[in-house]
């Protein structure tokens, strides 16, 4: 999933820099509107030990998130405890690319020594009262495992590396430590904590939001293969959609040659939404990750309505492959998983299919949210509402009234509403935030989009694709693997 960013405050002082002119190469036109890199670059503090080594050749997480790192468009520093070693950085005085505290000497502040590779070095300091704080944490789950003793260290070494996060201005913390993550979590102000696969999200939505579509980066920073946009998207929902060999593997001779043609448009039909709705969702974060004022609200909005548009497309799209397929009575356009009546045909001719959506079941569930909310295009639109809490601001979505209890009762049955940013608010309404929906609801469509792949009958499968060439490199399980981790999925 993409998380959550901590939006930034008044507290945050950082300098913006932004990254140089994209490189011209020579006889290139620069058109009007083509966009300059936007956004300022992104200031990262990682934990040193969840990286990989730079002769790291193995295709981890670890190793393409340690690669991004590298990039010129990121302000990195690394961390640990007890400081770099020697040979971990550019010498013993100059602290390239890393942090690192000073000996506690009993003084309220620690000493904070830190250098970019762009910059010189920054000196610096960090309170003691959160790390004193911490240490005295007792009631927390973290390190339960270590005696009293030694738990109280480690939350004190956890609290002041967050600190270190806050004092170098870092936009991201790529951490896991445990205590940080727990239920009575410190504040770390203007810094988002990610562990490694939220770092990735995270890291990739930037890296795409500069224009920069990074398929492979190798640990020692050397580039890879990039890719334009919308291959990228492609490549993405190809590997987000395991099961749709299903529907191109077979072969069936007594097929018509009609038949072929509107089963294969219909194929291409559904990769081209989860394409589209993969790019919307992007948008979407981008807007949700901007202090929430009435123009970033109003655009997580529109995004979220095309989203729900593009993903009941695909929806639609498989009900109307599957119509096609198994020359079921009526037109494509009386298809669709909602139709009680429309599913009855199923029963005899397939029901793995037909069972997947009967009353109860979960993707049941997940498709009444789906329809009932993009059905409010054609009404009352959704709504959000801005709400400020000290320094907080945030704008909770609204449900549709006349859907409101029907949507709630299918959360509590897929993981409880919490789970999908649902809580209680005044006067008796329920308020859903917009970024923890999106990040339930996306998943669980591709889930049902899978299901009904792997559901449909062999026999019956068509011939050949003809979308894009799976077989080209493009396509490799370490290409689709990379952009599905910087997707978040």
């Amino acid at each position: 999933m993409i998380p959550g960013l901590t939006r930034p405050g008044p507290w945050t002082g950082r300098a913006p820099e932004w990254p140089g002119e994209p490189q011209v190469r020579a006889n290139d036109s620069w058109p009007l509107f083509r966009p300059r890199p936007a956004l300022r670059k992104l200031a990262v503090l990682a934990d040193a030990d969840l990286l990989a080594a730079p002769d790291d050749a193995v295709e981890t997480r670890a190793a393409l998130l340690t690669g991004l790192l590298t990039h010129p468009n990121l302000k990195v520093l690394r961390y640990q405890d007890e400081g770099p070693s020697a040979g971990q950085h550019g010498g013993v005085d100059q602290l390239t690319g890393w942090a690192r505290l000073d000996p506690p000497d009993e003084q309220e502040y620690r000493g904070l020594v830190y250098a970019h590779h762009s910059g010189q070095s920054t000196y610096t300091g960090v309170s003691a009262k959160v790390a004193a704080y911490a240490r005295d944490d007792f009631g927390s789950g973290a390190y339960l495992d270590l005696a009293a003793d030694a738990a109280a260290d480690q939350r004190e070494r956890d609290a002041l590396a967050a600190d270190v996060a806050t004092a170098v201005g870092a936009d991201l913390f790529i951490t896991e430590r445990p205590y940080l993550f727990g239920a009575k979590r410190i504040h770390v102000p203007g810094v988002t904590l990610c562990r490694v696969s939220e770092a990735l999200a995270m890291i990739g939505l930037y890296m795409r939001s500069q224009g920069e579509f990074v398929l492979w980066r190798a640990a020692d920073g050397t580039p890879g293969h990039v890719a334009n946009e919308w291959l990228y998207y492609q490549i993405g929902a190809v590997a987000v959609l395991p099961e749709q060999w299903h529907w191109s593997t077979g072969q069936v001779a007594e097929v018509a040659p009609g038949i072929a043609d509107a089963l294969s448009g219909l194929d291409s039909a559904l990769l081209l939404r989860i394409v589209r709705a993969l790019r919307t969702r992007d948008s979407f974060h981008r807007a949700f990750s901007l202090p929430q004022q009435r123009d970033a609200v109003r655009t997580i909005l529109v995004e979220l309505d095309t989203l729900l548009v593009m993903l009941m497309g695909a929806v639609d799209a498989s009900a109307r492959f599957i119509h096609v397929l198994l020359g079921l009575r009526g037109q494509q356009r009386d298809a669709g998983w909602q139709k009680p009546g429309w599913r009855a045909q199923l029963t005899g001719q397939s029901q793995p299919l037909a069972d997947l959506f009967a009353t109860g079941m979960p993707l049941a569930d997940v498709l009444t949210i789906l329809s009932r909310l993009r059905n409010t295009v054609h009404g009352q639109a959704i709504r959000a509402t801005l709400r400020e809490k000290g320094l907080v601001r945030d704008a909770p979505m609204t449900l549709p009234p006349q859907n409101e209890g029907e949507i709630l009762a299918c959360m509590d049955n897929l993981g409880g509403q919490a789970a999908w940013g649902a809580q209680p608010a005044a006067g008796g309404t329920v308020a859903v935030d917009p970024g923890q929906f999106v990040e339930r609801l996306f998943p669980a469509v591709l889930g049902l989009l899978n299901a009904v792949m792997a559901a449909t009958p062999q026999a019956s499968a068509v011939g050949q694709r003809t979308g894009p060439n799976y077989a080209h490199p493009w396509y490799s399980e370490r290409n689709r693997l990379s952009v599905t981790w910087q997707l978040g999925l």
